[in-house]
């Protein structure tokens, strides 16, 4: 009985844990940092504030944690495309619908709360994280792609495999619209990420040169 007792807290424990960790995301990115309180989550969270500093030391810990989170989870997901699909084409299509279906967010607000509410040490582990979850993967679409001479050696344009990447994700952050898709239902959202994504891959790989 003691044994069964002990796996129910645990269990408890666990779920506790996720569930201020959902809470928190959905809010730290819809209203930013500093808007939102510990107070705020617990009440949404259906807990006490002691339960969540119980799980993490402060505001600022939670934030982190979050982060870390969304970021391993984008890696995750990103390596899973990468594996699932072959051409250079589908695959940038693919993440391009994936970030624009799961980070309908104000980016430039998350960037901001990153820079000017956390010290250094923690914005060089984000900036690790960020780097394996966003990244990295893209850098190895590009290099597989040149590999299969699906597209050109980025040396030949004067640049290399990162700062291609680097402005492939800026291209796609430039297309996010949180103001917009919010509004629209998963379906709605769905279909305007392909015709978005498609599109602008479209332009990026053959040109809009008649």
């Amino acid at each position: 009985m003691g044994k069964n007792n002990k796996q129910i807290g645990a269990m408890d424990h666990k779920e506790t844990y996720q569930t201020i960790i959902n809470t928190a995301q959905r809010l730290f990115m819809e209203l930013g940092y500093r808007a939102v309180s510990t107070r705020q989550i617990a009440q949404i969270c259906g807990v006490t504030q002691p339960a969540i500093y119980h799980h993490f030391k402060n505001k600022q810990t939670l934030y982190v944690a979050v982060l870390r989170q969304t970021l391993h989870h984008t890696e995750a997901d990103l390596k899973a495309i990468l594996a699932e699909f072959t051409s250079f084409q589908e695959r940038f299509t693919q993440i391009a619908i994936y970030m624009m279906i799961h980070f309908e967010i104000d980016m430039a607000q998350m960037f901001h709360d990153i820079s000017h509410e956390l010290g250094p040490d923690d914005q060089q582990l984000i900036h690790q994280w960020w780097m394996e979850g966003f990244l990295i993967p893209v850098v190895k679409m590009i290099n597989d792609g040149i590999l299969e001479e699906e597209i050109k050696n980025p040396a030949l344009l004067n640049t290399n495999s990162t700062e291609l990447a680097y402005l492939i994700l800026n291209i796609i952050k430039s297309i996010l619209q949180p103001e917009t898709t919010a509004k629209l239902s998963k379906k709605q959202r769905l279909t305007l990420a392909e015709e978005k994504a498609k599109l602008m891959v479209e332009i990026f790989i053959n040109g809009i040169r008649a």
